[in-house]
């Protein structure tokens, strides 16, 4: 089976029959005895990727620095657990994300509030937490922070989220952030937002503005784009200046992407679409080492300072930590074969339940059962749901796999729990493996967990629940 990354890329290990272990748990194994669909969580991948981003920006920085990991992109809580044991931050978006933050203990003066949407009982709650910083996303959104912050003691400490019209070379447009034409984040740069901002802060004593906030994009694969977006700091120094406001705080937000795996541009969205023409899972272009990247986009914010003192400087990854430990384990339920038109391989979990980031990036699929079967066939992998639409990849090579084996979506961490759906079906459990130990983190839903919302008449009696198609499996093989 050849592919882009070895097994060992993940921290996955090949037995000599060719089944895929995890610090010494076997895939299938773990299938088995938690049921699929199953999330599996690696604390040394997860844990190393937190503590090298950290020890990187800070040896690339001669200021402080300081790493909020992005609560969006994984809230499995067990994993921002792990994540903040590690010596992040959090930065959260919503009101859900605050509390999940204060609640596994994250320190409020280590929470970065983001997002385009905060209402005005999110912000009090930001207030009420007194969290170290708020991003301040529109002029409407201003004015009504210094409504709320008027009267307190201690002025508010915000940071003015800037729109710089800048889209990197080759990302995906659909996910340009910086974009003033295609992206509603942020202040308009460009159509002098930033400085109205300036003048509506004018003698506000209930905020302090600290500096300013960019987030570019996600899937980055080359500092040079932050280096782009990062001219626009001069003139930003001058405009705080000339409202005599000094940039104390410089916020590039995150979008790293994970070595592993690769968002589509937009030509190759288009010609997946129209064409069913899969992009290659190898990156169009390779990543240069975490310490060499975020050196570079330290010395970037450095030069745009020229020798005046640097400002504090944040960052906020998301995928670049969490994605490649984490994968995604699904078993096959049937294959079909239609002579002259193609094979569908059917999994017990897809787009409508817990796969919807393959509709955008490249991500690896392996074989569990046997990492070292040769592709056979270009296949369709399909989930379960009754929905032409649910489809996990089209025309991927994969080697012939039979009913019952299992398949790993890899770099499963980023935004794949975040974006699931129920459609019909329980929502997946996820197991943490640290050594020699494996932990549920997340137990699998059940469906009274699915209907806990819902008022009903009272229940005539208690229906079983489902036995997991992994289960089934093992059970026909065993027969």
């Amino acid at each position: 089976m050849t592919r882009a990354y070895p097994p060992e890329d993940w921290g996955l290990s090949v037995e000599p029959s060719g089944t895929l272990a995890l610090e010494g748990h076997r895939l299938v194994d773990l299938a088995q005895a938690f049921g699929t669909p199953l999330h599996v969580v690696s604390t040394h991948q997860l844990q190393g990727s937190a503590r090298a981003f950290l020890a990187s920006a800070r040896a690339a920085y001669p200021g402080p620095v300081s790493v909020h990991y992005a609560l969006k992109c994984n809230g499995v809580p067990g994993v921002v657990e792990q994540i903040r044991a590690a010596g992040l931050g959090a930065e959260v978006c919503s009101s859900y994300e605050l509390h999940l933050a204060l609640r596994v203990g994250v320190s409020p003066s280590d929470i970065v509030v983001n997002g385009p949407g905060k209402s005005s009982a999110f912000l009090a709650a930001c207030l009420a937490a007194r969290v170290k910083l708020i991003v301040v996303d529109s002029l409407d959104e201003l004015a009504q922070l210094s409504r709320l912050a008027k009267g307190r003691a201690e002025p508010v400490a915000v940071l003015l989220r800037v729109n710089p019209g800048y889209i990197p070379e080759g990302v995906n447009r659909g996910t340009a952030t910086a974009s003033r034409h295609g992206c509603a984040f942020g202040l308009d740069l460009k159509g002098g937002e930033v400085q109205r901002a300036l003048q509506q802060l004018r003698g506000d004593g209930g905020l302090r503005l600290c500096g300013v906030h960019m987030h570019i994009g996600t899937g980055i694969r080359s500092p040079r784009a932050y280096r782009g977006a990062l001219r626009c700091l001069p003139v930003l120094r001058r405009l705080f200046q000339e409202a005599g406001r000094t940039i104390e705080v410089v916020d590039l937000g995150g979008g790293i992407a994970s070595r592993t795996t690769r968002e589509m541009r937009t030509v190759e969205m288009a010609l997946y679409g129209m064409l069913g023409r899969l992009p290659t899972f190898r990156p169009t272009q390779e990543m240069p080492a975490l310490d060499h990247f975020l050196a570079e986009m330290a010395q970037g914010v450095l030069q745009a300072f020229d020798g005046a003192s640097p400002p504090e400087l944040i960052f906020e990854p998301g995928r670049c930590i969490a994605s490649a430990s984490q994968c995604l384990l699904l078993t096959v339920v049937g294959v079909k074969r239609r002579p002259g038109v193609g094979t569908w391989i059917t999994t017990d979990g897809g787009l409508s339940t817990v796969t919807m980031p393959t509709y955008y990036e490249c991500h690896e699929v392996l074989l569990c059962n046997d990492a070292r079967r040769p592709d056979a066939a270009r296949v369709t992998l399909n989930g379960p749901a009754c929905f032409a639409g649910d489809i996990i990849y089209r025309n991927i090579a994969m080697p012939e796999v039979r009913p019952g084996e299992v398949l790993s979506i890899m770099d499963s961490g980023a935004y794949f729990t975040a974006l699931e759906s129920s459609f019909g079906f329980p929502r997946p459990a996820v197991v943490l493996v640290d050594g020699i130990h494996v932990r549920l983190i997340r137990a699998r839903e059940t469906f009274e967990d699915m209907l806990a919302r819902d008022i009903l008449s009272p229940a005539p009696a208690r229906l079983p629940e489902p036995v997991p198609h992994s289960v089934l499996a093992h059970e026909r093989r065993s027969s």
